[in-house]
């Protein structure tokens, strides 16, 4: 049995790379793109169908088409990159919480495994800047009222898989539990 999910992934444009989606050293924007992917869960097949969107200014009035029927937001953001950090809560949560207000948000730390690469370290040192840690990113996931933080390296293939199975299994509760609010509402008259 196919079961269909849209996923909506806000990235910051300074990631340079999707790690779900592609494994590319250069991340080249656009308004979205969409990559489908298919994952087993619970004995069914659940085809994921993600939309990457560009997050640069001049896209910020074509970037809300991609958020419709979306079951889920991923907002992704750099653990090595602190303005990718901020910019989740000046820029992504006002905008998904204003097209997506009801839709299931999952924020993503990317490219966790620059935390310890040593170049990546001195280059923010020298900005007097660290890499985000895994408490700040629970912080910001907490400010934002999202479902669940993650974190992964696409480099390494590093709870990538993981990130998947858990927004889908977080999706498909959602989803169900929306059904079940829909039904406590009709009314019979007799």
């Amino acid at each position: 049995m196919w079961k269909n999910i849209k996923y909506t992934v806000q990235l910051f444009h300074n990631v340079d790379v999707l790690p779900f989606l592609h494994q590319t050293q250069k991340y080249a924007p656009s308004v979205f793109e969409k990559y489908t992917t298919t994952i087993s869960l619970g004995g069914k097949e659940i085809k994921l169908n993600l939309y990457d969107t560009a997050g640069q200014e001049d896209y910020d009035r074509l970037r809300p088409l991609s958020y419709q029927e979306a079951d889920l937001i991923l907002v992704c953001f750099d653990v090595t990159n602190p303005t990718s950090y901020e910019n989740v809560l000046i820029k992504w949560h006002p905008e998904v919480k204003h097209f997506c207000r009801d839709t299931p948000v999952i924020l993503i730390g990317c490219k966790t495994d620059l935390r310890q690469e040593e170049e990546c370290c001195r280059k923010l040192k020298a900005t007097d800047q660290a890499p985000i840690t895994y408490s700040q990113g629970e912080e910001i996931r907490q400010q934002m009222n999202a479902e669940l933080y993650l974190e992964c390296s696409a480099k390494h293939q590093e709870n990538v898989e993981d990130i998947f199975r858990e927004a889908t299994k977080r999706t498909l509760a959602f989803n169900r539990k929306q059904k079940n609010c829909k039904r406590k509402k009709k009314c019979v008259v007799l």
